[in-house]
């Protein structure tokens, strides 16, 4: 694991959720790098985001390739976009199955396994 990828684990462990910000474009970046996908600045920092997002696309996994979650089948797996316009894969936990949509308001929520802390969301209320 490189630096910034543990240092993105770090803040997870504390139960917020940060990601990249490049000050030369303004954007927010995920998955952790060295450099920013978009302007290849160099120079990024950490910003706390507010860990509120929508469902932009989910799929309910009903076999799962890792053994680790066959137990939890069926379970919800989407791609949250955050309120910093970030797109993040992520589970969607406390949620029924007939309840999940896109655009379902999501909040950020921690699952721990195997000892590590897991950025997971679940649905916000009003």
């Amino acid at each position: 694991m490189d630096e910034t990828t543990q240092i993105y684990w770090q803040k997870v462990e504390t139960g917020e959720l940060w990601l990249q910000f490049c000050s030369g474009c303004e954007r927010y970046i995920f998955y952790p790098r060295s450099i920013c996908p978009f302007c290849l600045e160099s120079s990024l920092e950490w910003k706390k985001t507010s860990g509120k997002g929508k469902v932009y696309s989910y799929t309910i996994v009903n076999i799962s390739a890792l053994p680790e979650f066959n137990l939890e089948t069926p379970y919800i797996y989407a791609v949250i976009e955050l309120d910093e316009g970030v797109k993040i894969s992520s589970t969607v936990v406390q949620c029924s199955l007939d309840k999940i949509s896109v655009g379902l308001p999501v909040e950020l929520t921690l699952l721990e396994r195997n000892h590590r802390k897991l950025s997971v969301f679940r649905p916000r209320d009003y």
